[in-house]
C-alpha cells in the first residue's frame, strides 16, 4: 500500500468512527459497532456484554469495523483487539485500554481518560477490569472474562 492509499484508508476509518460516535450519542446506546459496509449493530447492554456476545459467535467479529462505546476499559480493549477492530471511541476510557490500543497500533479516541474503570458501586475497580489487570493476550483475556462472568452469574 502506498502513502496515498494508507492516508485514504485512515480517513475512511476516521469517518466511520465519527459516524459510530454520532449514532452512540444521538440514539443514546451503550455500544455501537459499525462495519465498513455500513452495517450497524447497536446495544443497550451494559459493560462488555455487547462485545462478548459478538465474539462468542465469531472471534473476528469486528474485522473491518469500528466500535463506539460509553465505557472502554482494558477488558473491552483486549476484546476489541481479539475481534480485529479498526478503531475505538470511548466516552470514558481507562489508561489500561489506551496502553492496549497503543501496543496493537489501533487508533482510539476518548472524551474522558480515567486511571481505571470503577465498579457499579464506585468503591473499587470493575471486576472485568480487575480480571485482565495482568493479562496482555486478547484470547487469554476472553477466556478469563468468561470465567469471571460465569462466577458472577452464580451469585
Amino acid at each position: 500500500m502506498n502513502e496515498t492509499e494508507v492516508r485514504s484508508k485512515e480517513q475512511k476509518i476516521e469517518e466511520q468512527l465519527s459516524n459510530a460516535v454520532t449514532i452512540l450519542k444521538e440514539e443514546q446506546k451503550s455500544c455501537v459497532i459499525l462495519s465498513e459496509d455500513g452495517a450497524v449493530r447497536c446495544s443497550d447492554a451494559i459493560g462488555i456484554k455487547p462485545l462478548m456476545v459478538e465474539l462468542r459467535a465469531d472471534r473476528k467479529a469486528f474485522q473491518g469495523s469500528v466500535i463506539a462505546d460509553k465505557v472502554v476499559g482494558k477488558a473491552a480493549a483486549l476484546l476489541a483487539v481479539l475481534g480485529e477492530v479498526q478503531a475505538v471511541f470511548g466516552r470514558v476510557m481507562s489508561e489500561g485500554a489506551v496502553s492496549i490500543f497503543e501496543k496493537h497500533q489501533i487508533p482510539y479516541q476518548f472524551e474522558t481518560l480515567v486511571p481505571y474503570i470503577e465498579n457499579r458501586t464506585k468503591d473499587g475497580m470493575c471486576p472485568m477490569e480487575e480480571t485482565v489487570q495482568l493479562v496482555e493476550d486478547p484470547e487469554e483475556a476472553f477466556e478469563a472474562l468468561e470465567k469471571t462472568i460465569a462466577r458472577l452469574m452464580k451469585k
